[in-house]
């Protein structure tokens, strides 16, 4: 018996090193079609998983020390952040051959940070995150449009564009500028800023089909609020969470999902039509030191698959909402996996 416990543990200390060893029982084939995909800021790699089975398609690696913190799927190809790269740049792959197709840098410090494909796949925006400007990418050809600077006053220095998320018809770019503590729409063709709102702690937003509304997470905070986008004179706290950060709607807006910043390991799936959450914990249980990433969110409703980071097993989390919003299989990707997102074949 003892002999068997320690090939055992042999043999999972090889899973884990290598990486590939999913940490939860067999799984039936999900329903779903497409890769997975997460960027990894501790080991500077991305990895694409299969979105059925939760098996390893492809690792590939990222420039050294650039810390890929985030990435977007659109017209086939994967718009990844390389936030410490030297210099700063989005690489662009080919989601088949896994190949670089080509970098678009940036200056030192401007840290690309959150990326968010338009619902049509034309556009990519990317908050540079170590200043008041955002990049939008034309995925036609892989131009640079910008970065369009959303405080053009002279001397202005205080804005942290975190983020920039697209209306359904892709017309307007909305910034959370963590800096300036504000809300501003902006025309992504020309950078043209339309309106500014005020919303302390803002981090990042979801904006409904209809382009009226905007859940933003106001992280620091602890809240989750409401945004009119149609009148866009006030925000409205509906919920206290801990620390939220990312978000995500499904395809019908009745589930929304919020990735916390605490610990252990967390994600809040909340009910929009009456702001009831259930929390579910990514990590395997007693380890209290894992922090959520990201999350994507099928359209369906039914799957969302979180990452999380720190603990003996971090990795992606695939949590079954019709099935009382369990975690029904655990990914391992040792090092630090944050940013999520779906890649069609």
């Amino acid at each position: 018996m003892r002999h068997q416990r320690i090939v055992a543990y042999a043999w999972l200390g090889f899973a884990i090193a290598a990486g590939s060893v999913a940490l939860a029982s067999s799984v039936d084939h999900r329903s779903l079609n497409g890769t997975i995909w997460v960027a990894n800021r501790g080991v500077h790699t991305i990895r694409g998983f299969d979105a059925a089975t939760g098996e390893l398609v492809k690792t590939i690696a990222m420039a050294p020390t650039s810390q890929p913190g985030d990435l977007a799927y659109a017209k086939g190809k994967l718009y990844v952040t390389e936030e410490f790269g030297t210099p700063p740049a989005i690489a662009i792959l080919d989601v088949e051959s896994g190949d670089i197709i080509r970098r678009i840098t940036f200056a030192a410090g401007s840290r690309p940070h959150h990326v968010h494909a338009s619902p049509s796949g034309k556009l990519i925006a990317v908050g540079l995150y170590g200043t008041d400007t955002v990049a939008v990418i034309d995925t036609r050809d892989d131009t640079l449009l910008g970065p369009w600077d959303s405080d053009p006053t002279p001397g202005a220095t205080g804005g942290r564009i975190h983020a920039g998320v697209f209306d359904n018809d892709g017309n307007t770019l909305y910034l959370a500028n963590e800096g300036g503590n504000e809300l501003i729409a902006m025309d992504p063709l020309n950078g043209t800023v339309l309106w500014k709102l005020p919303v302390p702690s803002i981090h990042e937003l979801a904006v409904t089909h209809n382009g009226k509304w905007a859940y933003v997470s106001r992280r620091t905070a602890n809240r989750l609020a409401l945004v009119d986008l149609e009148n866009h004179l006030e925000f409205t706290d509906v919920l206290t969470l801990g620390l939220p950060d990312s978000l995500e709607l499904s395809a019908n807006e009745t589930l929304l999902t919020v990735g916390l910043r605490t610990s252990p390991a967390q994600t809040a799936v909340v009910d929009t039509a009456t702001f009831q959450y259930e929390l579910v914990t990514l990590s395997e249980p007693g380890q209290a030191t894992t922090i959520a990433g990201h999350q994507w969110t099928s359209p369906s409703g039914r799957y969302t698959f979180a990452a999380f980071e720190g603990g003996l097993t971090p990795g992606l989390a695939v949590i079954d909402h019709s099935d009382g919003n369990k975690v029904v299989q655990r990914l391992l990707y040792l090092g630090r996996p944050h940013g999520v997102d779906l890649a069609l074949p």
